[in-house]
């Protein structure tokens, strides 16, 4: 065979590789590689995150902080203690410690020790309000019915068991609280195969596990917002 059929293949397989490594590792962020591979991935990207998504804190003021701070007063908890799952930098715990109306304390956890070292210095104003937790969402280390607001926003597709983190997230959730979470879209979600449904179906699953008054709506390029109160 001549030699050049050789190169073609070793080329081509040379590219398929890329490829899949692509995939796996910028699209899917490490998510079918499991848990660790992932938190290993945000610890090497941990520095840099906030530079790269240039987070909204006006916008984020107005689509996250304020559904919350919402449902607390019309339920009048005078101490809200919130759980922000895959909290990375600490984008929720910020904005919403920033409120004048949120008098309440948060959990932060996420599985990256580097990206809560960064939310330790992005949020060192508010020592004694926040508590920084490096641990895995698929078992959270917290009793049932603990929490008045459970949050996780884009993650939930790079859990390995998205759909048992949703059920975890609930299960430490009090009744009449209110669960805020992000649904994956746009462009990229059909690259992350058994990890998406559309919003819609996001929704209905989230009815069939009792959730009352699920409302999603639009939030950012590849993301809905969902909420939802437990019965």
């Amino acid at each position: 065979m001549p030699v050049w059929v050789y190169i073609l293949a070793g080329a081509a397989l040379a590219t398929l590789v890329g490829l899949v490594l692509y995939w796996q590792l910028v699209i899917a962020e490490g998510a079918y590689l499991g848990p660790h591979v992932v938190a290993r991935l945000y610890d090497w990207f941990a520095p840099h995150y906030d530079r790269v998504k240039q987070f909204d804190k006006a916008g984020d003021a107005i689509m996250l902080a304020t559904p919350i701070i919402q449902h607390i007063v019309i339920r009048a908890v005078p101490n809200p203690l919130v759980l922000d799952v895959a909290t990375g930098t600490g984008r929720l715990p910020d904005v919403l410690l920033s409120q004048r109306r949120f008098r309440g304390r948060i959990v932060a956890l996420d599985l990256s020790g580097r990206m809560l070292d960064q939310a330790r210095a992005k949020l060192a104003a508010h020592v004694g309000r926040v508590t920084f937790m490096q641990h895995d969402a698929q078992r959270l280390p917290f009793d049932a019915a603990t929490f008045d607001v459970v949050t996780c926003l884009e993650a939930l597709e790079f859990m390995r068991d998205w759909r048992g983190a949703v059920r975890e997230m609930l299960r430490v959730l009090k009744p009449g609280g209110l669960l805020m979470v992000s649904n994956r879209i746009g462009p990229d979600a059909w690259k992350l195969p058994g990890r998406t449904l559309s919003t819609a179906a996001f929704v209905a699953w989230l009815c069939e596990l009792g959730l009352r008054n699920v409302h999603p709506q639009p939030w950012l390029v590849d993301y809905d917002l969902v909420t939802g109160v437990k019965p």
